[in-house]
């Protein structure tokens, strides 16, 4: 039986020792009908001569300046669809994985027929604390997407929620995402126009609900995400600050994505509501 092909996309730019690390877990996979496409944006910190170097095999893009998240991926994936694989793996470089983290993905997405199969994130400086179980949303309030169980101890979870094999989901990050490749080509990219950075995952995720296809997590397989909230802070000490926050691309309140996500998805009745609290919440912050 031939094994379906996963390409793993994986953007980077100037984080040499965080995506050398990724990629020795990745080629410790038990997987093995698996490619790496490393989508590179004018890293000069050795980043490119490091992988050919060491990780010959892995199929190294280049992307712009410009790119940020949205961008870099949907060269990846582009990359990996034109060679004919059959699922897409959205990675982040920091992202930390056991080696039969992907088999594991695939059994699951096969046996059911996951579309869009996220992972369950867990924080790298404390295993079993949930980062993100998925995203749901909270129109009306001035968080309408929320990482689900943030936060939470796997340990402490509903049973019968840890007993599921796959759970749904409205939206998710784009870390560790296993993604049929008709999915995208039924959806499309993400939209690196409007969202090129922060919540294009989500938004691209709540596309492809709203076209009838099933997204769903599992929250027994996870990824360890090097992340700490030191890397969310934002600038609003001053007038540059604020400019950054509300109209930097690599904000997570940048004001272009925000709009699109409301406009797209938003339900009507509940769009007044949602700008109340956003404004209410824009305010608090420039205090």
């Amino acid at each position: 039986m031939t094994l379906p092909l996963v390409t793993a996309v994986v953007p980077t730019r100037n984080r040499r020792e965080l995506t050398l690390r990724f990629l020795e877990r990745m080629a410790a996979q038990t997987y093995p009908a698996l490619r790496i496409v490393v989508v590179d944006s004018q890293s000069s910190d050795g980043t490119v001569a490091a992988i050919c170097q060491r990780h010959p095999q892995v199929t190294v893009v280049a992307a712009g300046d410009r790119d940020f998240w949205a961008g870099a991926t949907n060269r990846g994936v582009r990359r990996a669809l034109a060679a004919g694989t059959d699922y897409v793996l959205t990675i982040n470089d920091d992202a930390v994985v056991s080696e039969d983290y992907v088999e594991r993905m695939v059994a699951l997405a096969q046996r059911h027929d996951c579309g869009i199969l996220g992972s369950r994130i867990d924080l790298l400086a404390e295993p079993g604390r949930i980062w993100a179980l998925g995203t749901r949303t909270d129109w009306g309030t001035d968080r309408f997407l929320r990482l689900a169980h943030h936060d939470d101890l796997a340990s402490q979870l509903d049973p019968a929620l840890t007993a599921a094999e796959v759970l749904e989901a409205e939206a998710m990050p784009g870390n560790g995402v296993l993604i049929c490749q008709e999915v995208f080509r039924r959806v499309g990219l993400y939209d690196a126009r409007w969202l090129p950075h922060y919540h294009a995952d989500s938004e691209w995720v709540m596309r492809a609900v709203r076209q009838g296809i099933d997204a769903r997590v599992t929250p027994g397989v996870v990824v360890l995400n090097d992340f700490g909230d030191e890397q969310k802070l934002l600038p609003l000490g001053s007038l540059r600050g604020l400019l950054f926050t509300f109209f930097h691309p690599k904000s997570h309140l940048y004001l272009p994505a925000v709009a699109a996500i409301l406009w797209r998805h938003c339900p009507p009745a509940q769009r007044w509501l949602t700008l109340r609290a956003l404004a209410g919440r824009f305010l608090r912050m420039k205090r």
